[in-house]
């Protein structure tokens, strides 16, 4: 295959994923097609979904996937809660202290009763809040605040943490991190962060005294896209719901804020939470983990750990998903180490 170009596939029928497929085209790699290549004929295969055991077992020194098998337990919110929660046993609440106080429901159900009763008779905080996620949803859907237990009501399984009512706040607006981490190898564990991430803003400003507003407090851009104001020129916001990393630090730099002690806590909150996930996941070779970490940084600059995503989205809605995300889909590949001689 040496006189080839590389060939790269795209899910099981080549939909969707226009972002990686104009990187493989950039880098004059050819589309798979069924009816011109053998089954095995093809280098990548990038796939939003898990692989099939099959396909690890099949796989030959020539190709490479997107994915590792069991490379899923800290992008489970359940699962994240309950390995953080026994990491911080065993190496004590000093260094897993990244991850707001978490209980999965129904299972911990009682200890959260338990544990909700003596913060309310300590009155420990102005604003005790609780946000509840269910387990089997993204993009921010079925997320909801609350403050007595009697508003506590759901359906499915779900992850119940204390809620951060002290976020850093840019012109009165909330925001988070989306940062873009490559795992080519857990076995030794090897890291990558890519350089540009996606601060993705509220679309309202911060507001406790409407806990209902998801367009205050939720960051998703999948819901704040659908908000009155997402194309309003926001105060030193401007239009949309999103800024890349590099804007983000240049306002802390005008600002005299000082991040360089930030960027070494959430690298240290990738590494520690990536080694809960390193022991699950089987030695296989030729294979790659792309992960989105969303950290929210609070007003004191500790940044809060508040999911992993598993593939995380490559939709570019706008410039500065663009501006973001073809460059990480870039270096993914570039990481995967391609060679003429595959």
């Amino acid at each position: 295959m040496n006189t080839k170009a590389f060939i790269f596939r795209i899910n099981e029928n080549g939909e969707g994923l226009e972002v990686v497929r104009n990187v493989c085209l950039e880098r004059n790699w050819v589309e798979f097609d069924e009816d011109i290549h053998d089954e095995s004929e093809w280098n990548v295969w990038w796939k939003s979904a898990r692989f099939r055991s099959s396909d690890y077992d099949n796989l030959m020194p020539w190709q490479r996937l997107n994915h590792y098998p069991k490379s899923t337990t800290i992008t489970r919110k359940d699962c994240l809660a309950r390995n953080l929660k026994r990491m911080k046993g065993v190496y004590g609440p000093t260094v897993y202290n990244f991850c707001p106080m978490s209980f999965n429901l129904p299972n911990d159900y009682t200890k959260f009763v338990a544990e909700y009763s003596k913060m309310k008779t300590k009155n420990e905080e102005k604003h005790l809040l609780w946000i509840c996620k269910p387990i089997d949803m993204s993009r921010g859907r079925g997320i909801f605040i609350f403050k007595d237990l009697s508003d506590l009501h759901y359906n499915s399984s779900a992850v119940v943490q204390k809620y951060i009512t002290n976020p850093m706040l840019i012109s009165g607006y909330k925001f988070d991190l989306r940062i873009y981490v490559a795992v080519p190898s857990f076995h030794p564990l090897q890291i990558y962060i890519h350089q540009e991430s996606i601060v993705r803003f509220s679309t309202d400003k911060y507001d406790l005294n409407n806990l209902n507003n998801v367009f205050s407090h939720l960051t998703n851009s999948s819901i704040n896209k659908f908000s009155p104001n997402y194309m309003a020129a926001k105060e030193r916001i401007g239009a949309g719901c999103k800024w890349t990393l590099t804007q983000l630090r240049y306002y802390f730099h005008q600002n005299h804020i000082d991040d360089s002690l930030l960027w070494q806590k959430i690298i240290n909150i990738i590494t520690l939470t990536l080694i809960t996930q390193s022991p699950h996941v089987p030695k296989v070779d030729n294979c790659s983990e792309l992960y989105g970490f969303d950290i929210l940084v609070d007003e004191k600059q500790k940044p809060w750990l508040i999911e992993v995503n598993f593939s995380p989205s490559l939709v570019t809605d706008c410039q500065t998903d663009y501006q973001v995300k073809k460059p990480v889909v870039h270096d993914f590949m570039e990481m995967l180490n391609l060679k003429d001689s595959d």
